[in-house]
């Protein structure tokens, strides 16, 4: 029996019964994105990246709220988590640390999407780049409820990333990454491993400068969250030593590795603590 989806499902809910209105018809949603933010409203900077990225998170339709109205919504997670430290630049070493990173933050941009992707016509969007004051660049992948909803199957890229002539990835440094596209047989419960290949690869094709691409996960507590970190730990191995670097963490280990640390505003340790990690 799976516990991960409802349990993180029923959580939410609680909180918007609580905190929010919820939308008419659908009471996985709030009525607006302000009610489901932490600041109740984006940074500008945030909002002008969102309003020009896929994926309608801002923008809604007749019988639809926008993306980031929903209570499980990954990208309303990282707005929460991630918007208040954007304007806290004072802070930026603190926060790179607790990410794993030797080097400060330089610069934050959410919905990057890398220049030259050798795979058209779309260019996926990568949930926030962290440009580091060493030249590295982060694309951070946020998942919140996404990855318990059903079985992630095996990887499934289409067959123009695979031309005739040379391997994508490997051609760009990253034979790990390779082998994995091309195994037909595997099965992955959790991991969306042709979303993690489609952002190395984007990475590597816009620049030799370091770069890693960060898997930044919930943890349900349950046995679907221990899968999912066994399936993390597996495809890390698989890319070891790929020109781009993979490393994870859980959004609950971030959570309190920031623990000690300046609040990059007032109640969002208080917010965040109630809503996602009690």
């Amino acid at each position: 029996m799976k516990f991960s989806l409802p349990s993180i499902e029923k959580k939410q809910k609680l909180w918007g019964s609580k905190h929010a209105a919820l939308h008419m018809t659908r009471d996985t949603y709030v009525c607006s994105v302000r009610a489901n933010l932490f600041l109740s409203k984006l940074l500008e900077a945030t909002e002008a990246e969102f309003s020009t990225a896929d994926g309608s998170e801002l923008t809604g339709s007749a019988d639809r709220p926008a993306k980031m109205c929903a209570l499980v919504s990954s990208s309303a997670l990282a707005v929460n988590f991630f918007d208040a430290w954007r304007s806290a630049e004072s802070l930026w070493p603190v926060l790179a640390k607790s990410l794993g990173f030797t080097s400060a933050i330089q610069a934050m941009r959410f919905e990057y999407k890398p220049e030259r992707y050798p795979v058209g016509p779309r260019t996926p969007n990568i949930d926030l780049l962290l440009t580091l004051r060493d030249g590295r660049r982060v694309g951070v992948e946020s998942k919140f409820a996404e990855p318990y909803r059903s079985a992630s199957g095996k990887v499934d890229l289409s067959k123009k990333y695979f031309p005739d002539t040379v391997g994508l990835w490997a051609q760009r440094g990253m034979p790990g990454a390779q082998r994995v596209a091309e195994d037909a047989a595997t099965d992955w419960s959790h991991l969306d491993v042709a979303q993690l290949l489609k952002h190395m690869l984007g990475l590597a094709s816009e620049s030799q400068m370091p770069a890693t691409l960060l898997y930044l996960w919930y943890d349900s507590g349950f046995k679907e969250g221990e899968t999912q970190r066994a399936e993390v730990a597996r495809f890390a191995g698989l890319v070891s030593g790929d020109r781009v670097d993979f490393s994870s963490i859980t959004y609950q280990e971030l959570f309190a590795a920031l623990s000690e640390a300046s609040e990059p505003v007032a109640n969002w340790r208080s917010y965040m603590a109630s809503r996602y990690f009690a």
